[in-house]
């Protein structure tokens, strides 16, 4: 397939799909860095023509980057100068975190030339954990004009791939150097907080915050905000069964599989659908994974959202009962035929949604008792005039305070959202 070849802006088509499903498969069962590299150029190219590429990595010590996969090169330039941030097309990339379509490489003041057919360039963003740049893909064309916005959104999602790739490939070396489990749990536990974000955003007419408390044993929380565009933010919450660097390894791949998807013009339930068969497909098809995604539309004041399995969030409004967001489906990961569906929640001033794992409510303290859903509402209607933060740092108080820690073997996380 060309890039010349008609798809949506916004969507893929079926063969599209296909080759994306692989190419996330492979990133899935292989540790083996460059072969994952390869296999994803190949599948690259299958719908994005090109006539050299290379997968650029960063160096954090020379705080540069480095070929590190290359095709269609006469000279090995993964053996000549390093690229900085702002030098070349590719250290463009770097320096300012955006894609980029070059059309005529001639006009761009950036261009570096490495090889005299090319005429047209493509790159994009390789984006780790905690939304560091960690390298950069790139396409050459011998022809003009070759590469469009759409190849561009579609890089993208190939790039979220090697993201994956090379944070596995660096975990697992990790895990091969070390035998002590005391270093393996905080090899997890560093991967699971570079996974969340460090401060939220900020959004018009609401307050937001999110806290995750790591136990002792490391286990699979994760909670994101998500720029997902025009206006609109992506609240996730998930818990992955299991702990330690399996579980830290599946919610890598279940945070890439979700930015790729978002990607597209899918709706909530179609990229469940397909979050869920991605799971399968791989050795994360050994684990389950409970979420809840809520897409909220700042200006319509509204949250569209789905449910896999997660617990409950509580939508609180004063004066009036709690709600329970439980529309969605089953844990993803179980059954490859599961279907999702969605539903909308409307706010107004003063109304709280509040996203938990299961750490929260079955927290237990030392009489055996837990701490449970009521316990959270209450929290919430006794302080409806404090921000989203303060809320947040509250509830995270309060389970810590009645939990023996005896008896807490298990994460938990609190997000809050507040109306304004």
């Amino acid at each position: 397939m060309t890039s010349n070849t008609p798809t949506s802006e916004a969507t893929v088509n079926a063969e599209q799909l296909r080759t994306l499903i692989k190419a996330f498969r492979l990133v899935s069962v292989s540790l083996d860095l460059r072969e994952t590299l390869r296999g994803i150029l190949r599948a690259v190219k299958k719908l994005i023509t090109y006539d050299a590429a290379g997968i650029y990595v960063f160096d954090p010590l020379t705080k540069s980057l480095r070929g590190y996969e290359v095709i269609g090169y006469e000279t090995d330039i993964t053996q000549t100068e390093p690229f900085y941030a702002g030098k070349g097309i590719i250290g463009r990339v770097l320096e300012t975190g955006k894609g980029v379509v070059v059309q005529d490489v001639t006009t761009d003041p950036y261009y570096i030339r490495a090889r005299e057919e090319t005429q047209s360039e493509l790159a994009a963003p390789i984006v780790g954990s905690g939304d560091r740049i960690i390298g950069v893909i790139n396409l050459e064309s011998d022809l003009p004009r070759a590469y469009t916005e759409t190849d561009l959104q579609l890089l993208k999602m190939f790039a979220s791939m090697v993201a994956v790739a090379i944070e596995k490939a660096h975990l697992h070396k990790q895990l091969v150097e070390t035998r002590r489990l005391e270093y393996e749990l905080q090899v997890a536990s560093q991967v699971m907080e570079k996974l969340m974000p460090d401060h939220p955003p900020q959004i018009d007419n609401f307050s937001i915050c999110g806290r995750s408390v790591a136990s002792e044993a490391v286990g699979g929380d994760y909670f994101d905000f998500i720029d997902v565009g025009d206006g609109r933010w992506g609240i996730v919450i998930a818990d992955v069964a299991g702990k330690g660097i399996p579980a830290a390894l599946i919610m890598a791949s279940f945070r890439a599989y979700l930015h790729a998807l978002l990607g597209n013009d899918f709706s909530l339930r179609g990229v469940f659908a397909r979050l869920n068969r991605l799971l399968l497909k791989g050795e994360e098809g050994r684990h389950f994974v409970t979420a809840f995604f809520a897409e909220l539309d700042s200006v319509e004041r509204r949250v569209f959202y789905v449910n896999a399995g997660h617990n409950p969030p509580l939508f609180i409004r004063p004066d009036e009962p709690a709600q329970l967001l439980s529309r969605g489906g089953i844990p993803l990961g179980i059954f490859e035929s599961t279907t999702y569906s969605e539903d909308i929640v409307y706010f107004r001033p003063g109304d709280t949604l509040i996203l938990y794992t299961d750490g929260v409510t079955e927290a237990t303290n030392d009489r055996g008792e837990l701490f449970g859903l009521k316990r959270l509402e209450n929290l919430a209607r006794q302080h409806m005039g404090a921000s989203a933060q303060e809320l947040c740092h509250l509830m995270v108080d309060e389970v810590k305070a009645f939990a023996d820690p005896e008896r807490r073997s298990d994460d938990f996380t609190i997000v809050v959202v507040r109306a304004l």
